[in-house]
């Protein structure tokens, strides 16, 4: 197994950022404001901290202690805050277009006036298909059509998410996507939620009369059996959405699909969306699954032998006794809109993920996030491990 890495490098950086940043609040000598963009930052603790108008666009947080953190006025567009715990933190008029807080927990957290909507957050300079890298995008904002270049636009993302007691007066979740969110106390006054996706929220005893809710979709939960739907059709059209980088043809969204047992062996699902999806005894080997979501997707003794899962989401996923031997689980290299490399990495993500009897031979897992996962007797021989994130790991024996 890896070495872990406890004694985080990346809470050294940002202490001493929090340090340079607090001086510039209090207008102190050597004060610099917090621009972290694109950091790595992963589970660190900001507990209490006061980083109000700070830059943290394309900054990874997941599994980040955040209780209490001023946030107030930030700059979070494209930001990954999975699975942190977020409990009254105060995010007021900040600007999280594109960010993802799926798990996270927000409880009583101040989010009057922020910017919750879409972010066109992923572009690939030679196509997915090709297996280009991704870009930097702008925000989607209000009326903005997107780019034939896009090749993914990005909702914000509160998926399950613990949002109790939390205040949303004003905010602005156009398009968002919150289905299963725990709302229970929450403030919605005034919140722009024309076409958000609130599945499965029980929404009983919040007052709504003033939030706009034109388009919004209340629909339940999918109860089994799972959607059925032509795979070979979507994955047709999801190679053409590729190789046209989003000029022609759809997006595979396969989220809470059953695709169990099916063999899928060399596909290309780059930047698909199978979040819950079934896929347990799948054969995805050899696969191109770039920078694909599979967050809290059933995974259970799938075949992902030698498939490039470059900055794929796993977060949540149930992975045990897959076989990944040979995979690719490296950072993807983020460039910005003229195409020049931005120097930043999307890390592939598995914190929280069930690795138990996982085979990773051979597997380069270079700047991986493992926190919080589970381990136990997963199988790491000869793998490529160079920077990889195991805090908070568990195995048991």
């Amino acid at each position: 197994m890896p070495a872990s890495t406890e004694t985080s490098p990346q809470q050294q950086k940002f202490d001493t950022a929090c340090a340079a940043h607090r001086a510039y609040l209090m207008i102190k000598p050597g004060g610099k404001r917090m621009d972290a963009r694109g950091e790595q930052f992963g589970a660190v603790s900001a507990r209490g901290r006061n980083l109000a108008t700070s830059v943290f666009s394309g900054v990874n947080f997941a599994g980040a202690q955040m209780q209490d953190c001023d946030l107030s006025m930030a700059d979070l567009f494209g930001a990954v805050f999975s699975f942190a715990d977020m409990s009254g933190c105060k995010m007021r008029r900040a600007k999280a277009c594109g960010a993802r807080f799926d798990g996270a927990i927000l409880r009583d957290a101040d989010l009057r006036e922020a910017d919750f909507r879409p972010g066109q957050n992923v572009q690939w300079s030679g196509g997915v298909g090709k297996g280009g890298d991704a870009q930097a995008e702008k925000p989607a904002g209000e009326g903005a059509a997107a780019s034939a270049s896009t090749a993914a636009s990005g909702a914000t993302v509160f998926t399950n998410a613990d949002l109790r007691g939390a205040n949303l007066e004003g905010a602005k979740l156009k398009d968002a996507i919150l289905d299963g969110v725990n709302l229970e106390g929450a403030v919605l006054s005034g919140c722009d939620l024309r076409g958000a996706s609130l599945r499965g929220v029980k929404l009983d005893g919040i007052d709504l009369s003033t939030a706009n809710l034109t388009g919004a979709n209340f629909a339940p939960p999918r109860e089994a059996p799972a959607p059925k739907i032509d795979v070979r059709s979507v994955l047709e059209a999801h190679k053409l959405w590729t190789v046209s980088v989003g000029a022609k043809g759809t997006r595979a969204m396969l989220d809470d699909c059953d695709l169990s047992g099916m063999d899928l062996r060399g596909v290309d699902l780059s930047a698909a969306s199978l979040n819950r999806a079934n896929l347990a005894r799948a054969n995805l080997s050899q696969g191109l699954l770039r920078l694909a979501s599979f967050v809290k997707a059933n995974l259970t003794d799938a075949n992902l032998a030698m498939a490039d899962m470059a900055g794929a989401m796993l977060m949540g996923a149930n992975l045990r006794r897959a076989d990944l031997s040979q995979v690719r689980l490296v950072p993807v290299e983020l460039k910005d809109p003229a195409g020049k490399p931005t120097g930043r990495k999307f890390p592939a993500n598995l914190s929280n993920a069930n690795l138990a009897h996982a085979i990773f031979n051979k597997a380069n897992l270079t700047g991986a996030l493992l926190r919080g996962a589970d381990i136990t007797r997963a199988s790491f021989v000869d793998a490529v491990t160079d920077g990889i994130d195991l805090a908070g790991v568990r195995k048991f024996e």
